[in-house]
């Protein structure tokens, strides 16, 4: 639903900021249930203000931004939340901070979940690290808590997001505010909050179960983010559930690896050849402008977004159909060729790689009479139409121009 990032700013959250900057906006259905507020100090260089707010511009909802002037300290959080609350009118707040944070999916869902799985009025994120200030009561009484054990470690108050009962959180920041701030610690607001939750528990509690928010921070093996099929990858899909299980398959021309992602968790015993040069290669597209700097982020993107397959998923960063001759005649189940698509290209990939594939496999590929292809400026469809009519062949073309040729039995 949410992501949360504190402490430094690195690859990976630049990354998955940058894909859900690239999703087509949608608008939410929440708002006129929940108030977002964001809060913005000075901003920093190496964490400026802004991530919330775009996030949550593709469904068209903008938050309330609460600042001051001059002399910012995060205490004023406190103070500024609990005057915000005293005009807000809908059931539900969201506060979160602006800088590292990110809303993926549709508002209305916070909604849904809080009410699904949470007894209490107002939930807070729950790090995996200790969080400022770790003094001794605090960690002592966070650690104490029935959920915690469960939590695996997962257990540590954050105070960056929190999603609660409007109501409730009037009552609640009208009372933070009012109190000192907490000795050796005099601007943080997360400090008072530490100081305040037994007070205030069972109503206030962590989402250990990352429910609502993610900790961006927690190990690749442990957090799942995905991106959403499109509709080539439905067609791809469809093509290979026609193929059996246990499949071993290349993508040949993988880019930042978002057909690889759908395939390994679409089919979990999938084994799959990533091939790709991820370099400059010219031609008449987007992709063929860019400098190496540009394929080698597409490069770590792909790494990133596949890690939970990486004892399945296999690279060959060589160029096609070179790569080609690094697999014996009939070896795989299916070829999905997504590489440059120039004539003169796409020729010589659909006739090196249409050995590889065993009979009743699949070879099909991408941009089928679509975008620059359907202007005949590439050359996929006829390629493809001139390799298949030679053969005798019959060219199944599905939905966002995806292609496909099955190899006859014999």
């Amino acid at each position: 639903m949410a992501l949360h990032c504190p402490g430094p700013l690195h690859g990976n959250w630049h990354r998955v900021r940058q894909t859900i900057a690239a999703f087509t906006p949608q608008q939410s259905t929440a708002t006129s249930d929940v108030t977002f507020i964001t809060w913005h100090g000075p901003s920093r260089s190496n964490k400026p203000n802004g991530a919330f707010e775009e996030s949550l511009a593709r469904f068209g909802v903008k938050p309330l931004i609460l600042s001051k002037p001059d002399n910012w300290h995060n205490i004023d959080k406190l103070s500024l939340t609990a005057k915000a609350l005293e005009s807000i009118d809908t059931p539900y707040v969201m506060g979160s901070d602006s800088s590292d944070t990110l809303i993926f999916r549709d508002p209305a869902l916070l909604v849904e979940r809080f009410e699904s799985h949470f007894t209490c009025d107002l939930v807070y994120n729950a790090a995996g690290s200790r969080c400022w200030p770790e003094l001794p009561e605090y960690i002592e009484y966070q650690s104490s808590l029935p959920a915690a054990v469960h939590a695996r470690g997962r257990h540590w108050f954050n105070s960056g997001m929190f999603f609660g009962r409007t109501e409730f959180c009037r009552e609640y920041f009208r009372s933070l505010a009012k109190e000192p701030p907490v000795h050796g610690y005099t601007y943080s607001e997360q400090a008072v909050a530490m100081r305040a939750w037994p007070k205030w528990y069972p109503r206030v509690q962590l989402d250990y179960q990352c429910l609502l928010f993610q900790w961006f921070n927690e190990s690749l093996d442990v957090m799942r983010l995905e991106r959403p099929a499109q509709a080539r990858h439905e067609s791809l899909i469809e093509i290979l559930r026609s193929l059996g299980s246990g499949l071993t398959g290349a993508e040949v021309g993988v880019f930042d690896g978002w057909t690889s992602e759908v395939l390994l968790r679409t089919f979990p015993d999938l084994r799959l050849w990533m091939v790709d040069a991820w370099l400059p290669y010219g031609g008449e597209s987007y992709m063929g402008k860019q400098d190496a700097a540009y394929f080698q982020r597409a490069y770590d993107a792909t790494m990133f977004w596949t890690h939970f397959a990486a004892d399945r998923r296999f690279t060959l960063k060589e160029t096609s159909p070179l790569a080609a001759d690094r697999f014996a005649d009939g070896s795989l189940d299916f070829v999905f060729i997504d590489a440059n698509h120039m004539y003169e290209s796409v020729r010589a990939d659909v006739n090196a790689w249409w050995p590889k594939v065993r009979p009743e496999g699949a070879l099909c590929g991408h941009d089928y009479a679509i975008h620059r292809d359907g202007e005949g400026v590439w050359g996929v469809k006829r390629a493809v139409d001139e390799f298949a009519n030679a053969r005798g062949l019959k060219t199944t073309v599905l939905q966002d121009g995806v292609w496909c040729i099955y190899r006859p039995r014999s």
